[in-house]
Parts: structure tokens; sequence; C-alpha cells
């Protein structure tokens, strides 16, 4: 029992007995009167005042008194004090002696007792209100030496009359201003002692007391409502998302200790890597010895990431699945789990259906999932398997154009380009096969646009070539290359169109990787600009451009190299390197992404992990001399490619 419950009870323990000593004492009271009232009583004129009524004597009015607990003096009348010695003893009076040349003081003082009948009624009150002595007041309407029997408490003792100067009298002396006769039972002062704190204790527990009931007790659920709820896909899914709220406010990342007065372009930093990893994500049911086979991250979220992956060699499982990672977590979150019966090769967000992801398979098939399906894993919409559509595994998706006008276009092995509806996948809106000059099929590998461009596209094809073309042909049926660049002596495995925007416009810039172990510089306006970076000691991968920055960018290989370059510093090599995995260890990078915001690196490998690895600030935090400067090195990059011809001739 509680401390509160303990007091709570003490009090009400107290209170009963008040009430009981109460009742008892009235009780008596009332038995006291009724005995006076059976005495003889007189019939008499009532003019006649005294001389018909009965007195009582001094001795029976001494018993009346210690009945109702008044304890008599000893004798009526004491013998006044000698007057004090000094220039102040005219001003001292007897009340007695003053008697005798009064007459209102001897009326007063010689009363005449008899007998009243009292009437009580008692009433439940609601409140109960405690008083103390020293809360009471003079009433002047009760006149002197009269009292009421059934009255539990009395407000005045024996009135006396107090003598002023001139002749001036004060109407009654206040029980406080003299010692009081009542003599309080033990118990009684013991309760009465506390009834200060009385009316806080008890508004005290009347307050806890509403809160208690206001507050609904909480009963625990049983087994089989826990196995229920368990069961619920409503519950599950607000569990869920919950979950996900709640984890994002424990990982809010505040920098608390933030200069603003620093210069943010001082290159000055605690580490001296340009490359740091930050945080690895994996799951070891889902994306445990996959291969990562594709990235993308969202535009209406930059926060998530959706990753496809491989197939495992773990039996029942699906061949294709999907994870889309939360990146701003501080731990590893998996915001959407789903997976398709067909190898995944590429993934993409609809740029302008928030909810819709994208994929191409291994079958030729495109798959759409609904993330605001949660309990759906597999696809809610998918391409038939016909002629009209892709019959190869789909290596490339692009979402195309702006909000009414655009268009979602998958690119197959085969070299057909598909155009969809993203609300019907029946059938493609057109099919074209695309050819090189000569009129062969191209086996296409990769396929990029430019930023702000849905028609002109460059594809890269298994024999190293560089195929730009046109999606608006004459041909309904064919897309015919209107340019080839060839450099290169290995499947394409990465392209890339400039992606930063600034001051000036390096859109018709594109690099490119293969498996020739180089990387290529290329311009859709001028042939001549073209530069190989050849620093990589294996199978090139990857590469992409940063979406900040106008001359950096990051490539990855087969022996776990991950490279950053920045041309406006060196064109000869990268300015930071990293391998990953220990020593003895390969790791085998297929893809590269960056952040939208260009301050990290995500990088997938063979085991079905992703790197992310934070850069330094100087590679997102750009100053405005940046743009010129790459502006320069592309020129004198044109004239070292011009100077070279001419001594090759």
């Amino acid at each position: 029992m509680s401390a509160a419950e303990q007091r709570k009870l003490e009090l009400d323990r107290k209170k009963q007995r008040l009430a009981e000593m109460k009742s008892l004492r009235k009780r008596e009271d009332e038995a006291r009167v009724q005995n006076l009232l059976r005495l003889p009583v007189a019939n008499g004129n009532a003019q006649n005042g005294s001389a018909n009524r009965q007195t009582l004597s001094s001795n029976e009015v001494d018993e009346i008194l210690r009945e109702v607990g008044i304890a008599p003096k000893s004798t009526t009348r004491e013998e006044s004090p000698a007057p004090p010695q000094g220039a102040h003893a005219e001003n001292h009076l007897d009340p007695m002696s003053a008697s005798a040349s009064h007459p209102r003081i001897s009326s007063l003082l010689s009363v005449d007792l008899e007998f009243s009948t009292v009437q009580t009624a008692s009433t439940d009150n609601k409140d109960s209100a405690i008083y103390s002595k020293g809360t009471q007041t003079d009433d002047e309407r009760i006149s002197v030496g009269e009292f009421s029997l059934g009255s539990q408490e009395f407000d005045y003792d024996d009135d006396m009359i107090m003598p002023l100067d001139h002749g001036q009298f004060r109407g009654r002396a206040h029980s406080r201003d003299q010692d009081s006769p009542i003599s309080y039972n033990e118990e009684i002062a013991k309760i009465l002692g506390h009834t200060k704190h009385v009316d806080k204790v008890l508004t005290r527990q009347d307050t806890e007391e509403k809160k208690t009931q206001s507050v609904q007790t909480i009963q625990p659920l049983s087994d089989e409502e826990k196995n229920r709820l368990t069961l619920d896909p409503e519950f599950l899914d607000s569990f869920n998302r919950s979950c996900k709220v709640i984890g994002r406010a424990l990982n809010e990342d505040i920098d608390i200790f933030i200069n603003y007065t620093k210069d943010p372009y001082e290159k000055a930093i605690a580490s001296d890597d340009l490359l740091h990893l930050a945080q690895v994500y994996h799951d070891d049911t889902w994306t445990s010895k996959r291969l990562v086979t594709g990235m993308a991250f969202s535009e209406h979220h930059p926060d998530l990431l959706a990753v496809s992956y491989g197939p495992c060699d773990v039996p029942n499982e699906p061949p294709g699945v999907i994870v889309v990672w939360n990146t701003k977590s501080k731990r590893v979150t998996a915001e959407f789990i789903v997976y398709c019966q067909s190898e995944i090769q590429s993934v993409a967000f609809a740029r302008f259906h928030a909810h819709l992801l994208l994929a191409g398979c291994e079958s030729g098939q495109i798959c759409v999932w609904d993330n605001r399906l949660t309990s759906r894993k597999l696809p809610i919409n998918r391409s038939p398997l016909t002629t009209q559509a892709h019959t190869q595994p789909v290596s490339c998706l692009a979402v195309v154009g702006t909000k009414n006008a655009h268009n979602f276009v998958s690119l197959s092995r085969d070299g057909r380009i598909c155009s969809w509806n993203v609300d019907n996948l029946t059938q493609p809106v057109d099919g074209k096969e695309l050819v090189t000059k000569d009129g062969k099929p191209a086996s296409a590998t990769r396929m990029s646009f430019p930023i702000g461009e849905m028609q002109t596209f460059v594809v890269g094809c298994d024999t190293g070539e560089i195929l730009a073309a046109s999606r608006n042909g004459a041909d309904p049926a064919v897309i015919k290359t209107d340019v080839c660049y060839k450099g290169h002596s290995g499947t394409l495995t990465g392209i890339e169109f400039h992606r930063a925007s600034g001051v000036v416009d390096f859109s018709h810039l594109f690099i490119s990787s293969s498996h020739d172990w180089t990387i290529k510089l290329w311009s859709t306006k001028d042939a001549n600009l073209k530069f190989s970076f050849e620093s990589h000691p294996d199978l090139v991968l990857d590469v992409a451009w940063s979406p900040v920055h106008p001359a950096v960018f990051a490539s990855v290989d087969a022996d776990g190299n991950i490279f950053v370059w920045n041309l406006n510093e060196d064109v000869e090599g990268p300015v930071a390197r990293l391998r990953a995995g220990g020593e003895g260890d390969t790791v085998y990078m297929n893809k590269l992404i960056w952040s939208p915001d260009g301050k990290h690196v995500f990088v997938g490998d063979d085991e079905g992990r992703v790197h992310m690895y934070d850069v330094r600030e100087s590679l997102y935090v750009l100053k405005s001399e940046e743009w010129n400067r790459f502006a320069r090195v592309l020129s004198d990059m044109k004239e070292s490619n011009e100077d070279a011809e001419k001594y090759n001739l």
C-alpha cells in the first residue's frame, strides 16, 4: 500500500471517530435538556419577572456548568485587588466595585437564570468546514450571558464589561483575550491539531482520485488477441510505419558544433582522405550472396535508394529482389522489400509517380510495384511476353520528359527500344529496333539521355562502339544511328551524360567505361574533344558524373578499386582512390551511383552489399571559378588532341 493510500485511510478513521464523538455529545445534550424540562416550573404572570420564576442555587449552577464543560469559579465574587500605586492608579477600575455606582453594571452582574425550551435540528452538510477559535468574530447581537445548550462549540466565554476612560465601556471581552475555561479532550486535540492541513490533503486526494478515474485501466492482451493482431495486415502496416517514424527521430543527425564563420571553401579537414566509409547496407535474408545489378534514387524522396539484386544459390528463394534503403538513417533500414519470379537487371523510380517502382527483368518483362501496398511483395502490373515488346533481358530503364509529356523508355540486349505508358503495360506505345549505319542490329548494353532531353540519346554496345540516335526517326520500326563513337576495344559497361548545371553548359559531355580498363570522355558537339583515362588496373565496370561538381566523376573496377577524379586538379590520375575489403580480399564492385546532393558515393558489390562513402567537402561545395576552370581544361584537352593528330599524320 502506498503512502498516499495509508494517509487517506488514517484521515478517514479520524473523521469517523470525530463524527462519533460529536454524535455522542449531541445525544448527551439532548438528554440533559429533556431532564431539565421535566423539573417542575411554576406558572405565573410573565410581567411579575423574577418573582414567579424558579431560581437555582449556586451549587446547582456550578453543577450545570460542569456538565457542559465549563469550570466554575471558586467564588462568585472575588475581592478586588489593591489598586496599583503610581500615576495610573486612577485608570484602574474594579468591575465589581463599579457595580455599586453604575446601575447598568449592577443589573448585568445580577442575572437570574431560567429554563427555556430549545428546539434543535440537524442537517447533513455536503462540505465539511472546520473552523478554529481564531477565526470567530464578535457578534454584538448576542445578549450578555446567553448561550445555546445544543451548540457543539462555544463562541465566547463569560463576558466582562471592560471600563475605559470618560465613562465609556467596551461591549464584551473576547475569549482569546482571556484564558478559555473549556478543557479539550486529548483525542479531540490530536484530531483538531491536523485540521489546518485537512483541507489541503483532501483536495489533493480528490484530485488524484479524479485523475485515477479519468485514466482508463489498460488490460493486457490475451494470446489469442495478440495472434489476431500479428496477422492483421492493417495493424502490421501501421506498426511498421510507426517504427520507421521513431527510428528516423532517434537517428536524426544534427551538427551542434557547426561554425558559420568558417570559410565553406576551405579545404583543410580533419582527415586527409577524400573518401570515408560511412555505412554498409546489407540484409542477411534478402541480399546475402546476391549481385547488385542496378541502383536508382527517388526524385520525390532523395533519401530513398532502390537497389536491385540478382539470383542467389539458396533454393526456393525469389531470383529477383529489390530493396529500398533509407540512406538518411544511421542504422541500416529497409523501407520496402519486393521481389518477382524473374531475375532483375535494372531498376528505376517513376519520376512523375511518387509511389511506383519500375524494374526490367531477365525475361524481357517490365514489372511495376506500388510502395503504398506494403503487404504486397509481388508486382501489381507487368508487361506481357510478346514480340511487340522485349524478348531479351532489359538492361536499361529511363523516365524522360516533363510531368505533362513524359515516357518510360526501356532498352534490351537485342537493341530494341520501347516506350511505355506506366498506367498501361499491356503493350508498348511504340517499339523500334536500333541498327548501326551499316544496317546491322546493335547489341546494346547501356543507354543515357542528356538532362532535359527526351528524343536524342546514346547507347553503348558489346563491340565497344557508342551509337548516338534519335527516337524521332522516319521509320516507325527502326532507329538508325547518326553518329558512331569509336575508341573502346571492349564491352561498354557504363555511360552517362554530364549532370551538373551551372554558369557554363556542359550537357554535351558524356563519359563511358569499358572492359578495356579505360574511361573515355566524349562530346556530342565536337568530335575532336575526347580524352582517355587509363589508371584502372582491371575491368572498369561503372562510371558516374557528380551531380553538383562539373569536373568530378567516380569509377569502380573488378578489383574493388574506387577512383574519384577531379579534372580541375589532375587529368592524368584520380585525386582519391580506395580499395574495398581487406588485404588479400578481392571485392567485385559492379555498380556506382552518386547521391543527389553529391555528398556520398554508393557502390554495390557481388556479395549483396552497398557501400556508402562520404566525400570531402571540397567536392560538393564549389567555388564560382570551378566552371571556368573546367572550360579551360576542356580547351587544353582539345588542343592536345589536335596536336597529337598532326604528329600522327
